[in-house]
Formats: C-alpha cells, structure tokens, sequence
C-alpha cells in the first residue's frame, strides 16, 4: 500500500506526489493554438539564470504524447531561421551569441517558427525579397558587423522614399537603430551580425501596418492555460 492510501485508511490527510516545478521566467509571446500539433498552447519565456546572462524558453503545459518532440521542433526551427544557439542540453533553451536580448525579434522567430510544417527542412531567409509596391527587388547589404543597408536598383527620387520606409520596418520589427535621416541603414546596438533576423523580417518590413496587426491579433487570441484545460 502506497503512502496516500495508508494515509486514507488511517483517516489522515491524503498524500500527494510532489510535482516538479519548472522555473519559468517571463513569458513574452504564445501561441495560444498550435495547429501543427493537437491545438496545444506553445509559451516563450524570458530567463535571465544570472546576471548579463538572457536566455529563451519554450515551454507547454500538455501532457500531451510528443509534446517535448514539438517543442523541441520549434526549438530548432528558431535555431536554423534565426541564427540563435542552444544552451546546454535542454532542448527547449535557447540564446542569441551576442549575448544581447533582441527581444522583439526573437517574438517574432518564435511565431514564424511554430508556423513551419513538420518535416520541412527550415532553412535562413535570403537577404533579398521582391517588392510589389514598387516592383523591384529589395536588397539588404551587411557593410559592416552590425550595419545594414537597404537598397534596390532602378529607383527614382519618388520611389527612393520606399527605401527609408523599409528601413524603418525593420527598425520597428528589430528594435534597430535608424542611422541616417534616409533611413536607408539600420543597425543592431549589440554591435553583432544578425543576417538571420534580417532576412526573417525582410518581408514584413515591406508591410509594416500588416506585421503590428497580425502581432496585436496574435496576442488577443488567448491566455495561457492550465494543464486541465489542455485537450489530452
């Protein structure tokens, strides 16, 4: 006879087994519906184990069968779109390199990357995207470690302000630095690289007013749920 029942049969109060906790941290983004994987509800979280230090976390409540599978699939899409690193064993942790939070920016791999198909081989964005509104390709030039420029070839003056406007996507979408009053450059403060994220965005800069939309519907779509609430 296990110990609760003991405690039943004695007339005491029932013991339960103890539950491992996880130490989630902040959560900054979810998907309140995966509809990749039985509809279960995906979290992001933020972690910072010690100081300086920022870490990612994905993490669901299901106890679902092969929910540590999805989860770690989503792990390793965020890994190959963006350019982030693994921390540790744990399958569900993730950082950027630089160190940096590049919070916005990771929100935004997160959802993307709960959206690629199982069995799809996820691989980074070209920095290269064609432009409907002017009929163009766009292009984006890393010049240094950290800049990048947006271009196109072929533009008037009229249409040169279509540069400045994607420029300033990126800036709103990436949490970038705006350099120059064209707004043709932009930057990331960590002083790092970033060609992955820059080639995620890329196409929702072209499409500012949709992106923040799509992000507001996103998050009013629901709440984190308890694990008896999940579909089992």
């Amino acid at each position: 006879m296990d110990l609760a029942r003991q405690a039943e049969s004695a007339g005491g109060i029932s013991i339960r087994p103890k539950v491992h906790v996880v130490e989630l941290g902040r959560r900054i983004e979810l998907q309140s519906m995966d509809t990749l994987f039985h509809d279960i509800t995906i979290g992001l979280y933020e972690q910072q184990p010690r100081p300086g230090a920022i870490e990612y976390f994905v993490h669901s409540y299901s106890g679902i069968s092969g929910t540590d599978e999805r989860l770690a699939r989503v792990v390793t899409v965020m890994l190959e779109l963006g350019g982030m690193a693994r921390v540790g064993n744990d399958p569900r942790r993730l950082c950027f390199t630089c160190g940096e939070v590049h919070k916005l920016a990771c929100r935004r791999l997160f959802v993307a990357a709960c959206k690629v198909k199982p069995g799809i081989v996820s691989k980074p964005m070209p920095l290269e995207v064609s432009d409907k509104t002017t009929g163009r390709n766009i292009k984006v030039i890393r010049e240094d470690n950290a800049t990048y420029r947006v271009t196109a070839d072929g533009l008037d003056e009229g249409r040169a302000q279509r540069i400045g406007a994607i420029g300033r996507g990126l800036s709103r979408l990436a949490q970038m630095e705006l350099i120059g009053e064209d707004a043709a450059r932009v930057r990331f403060s960590c002083g790092k690289p970033h060609d992955e994220l820059v080639g995620l965005l890329l196409p929702r800069a072209l499409n500012l007013r949709a992106a923040m939309r799509e992000q507001e519907e996103a998050m009013s779509r629901g709440l984190l749920v308890a694990p008896s609430a999940q579909k089992s």
